[in-house]
């Protein structure tokens, strides 16, 4: 019996990807489907990556869980409407897996589709704030006014104490190379906190822990954001490896992610 918790990861989500894409082929999938698929891949890139120390597959995967959210939100029409919780952007792992691998286009495209308010009881509002924050960088680059609004709406919510979250999003708007680094490495330390208290849960699932708890793919794509914006990080960073900031493959069609 295996009980490497990386190994059991890929495994599982192979079988659960395998399916989903069954149903996608024999016409049977749902929104629900589509976000099956889009985690699924953001799982396998890392096991790719920490199994195998394969970089290019670990970035194509990350493409194809930000492609398969991408087909989600094209799903979502009035006649076809898509349940809540699959909307809020805070629950969207395609758009920070897309980001993570460097495909600014597929992000650009997920955010241009995402709601621009939060689901109210199914995410917090700093939370949405945070991703809607990177979003509006991404397709509305130059709206200073529409970010300077999200900070302001930011500031009521977190009632002045800005959170970490908020510190490392304002340097971003900031462009301010030094306090991105700071905020980063706090981020990052949040994050690991965050993984402590998670280990000693009740739902603790060793199979995640071993994949999203070894690369912080949100942390990863802050530093694809940032690199954008045309600041330089730090080069060694908890939880973020070289390979995975280094990582890179071609373009992808856009139906990629209906092929494993």
């Amino acid at each position: 019996m295996r009980h490497d918790p990386l190994e059991l990861a890929q495994e599982n989500y192979t079988f659960q990807l395998r399916r989903a894409l069954e149903a996608v082929e024999d016409g049977d999938a749902t929104t629900e489907t589509l976000a099956t698929i889009a985690f699924s891949y953001r799982v396998l890139g890392i096991c790719a990556l920490l199994r195998h120390l394969d970089a290019e597959q670990f970035a194509k995967l990350l493409r194809k869980s930000g492609l398969a959210r991408l087909q989600l939100l094209r799903q979502a029409t009035p006649e076809n409407p898509v349940p809540p919780r699959l909307l809020a952007i805070s629950h969207d792992v395609g758009f920070c897996a897309a980001l993570a691998a460097g495909d600014l286009n597929t992000a650009t495209r997920i955010a241009e589709r995402s709601p621009d308010t939060y689901v109210d009881g199914w995410e917090h509002e700093e939370d949405f704030l945070f991703f809607h924050f990177l979003q509006q960088l991404l397709h509305a680059p130059d709206d200073t006014a529409a970010r300077h609004r999200t900070m302001e709406r930011w500031t009521q919510v977190v009632e002045g104490e800005p959170t970490v979250y908020f510190t490392v999003c304002r340097t971003l708007l900031d462009a301010d190379e030094a306090a991105f680094s700071m905020a980063l490495e706090e981020l990052i330390e949040t994050r690991k906190e965050s993984l402590r208290k998670y280990r000693q849960q009740l739902d603790f699932d060793q199979e995640l822990d071993a994949t999203e708890g070894k690369v912080y793919i949100n942390g990863l794509a802050l530093v694809r954001m940032a690199q954008s914006r045309g600041l330089t990080v730090p080069e060694r960073l908890e939880l973020i490896p070289r390979q995975a900031r280094v990582a890179a493959c071609e373009v992808l069609p856009e139906d990629a992610w209906r092929r494993p």
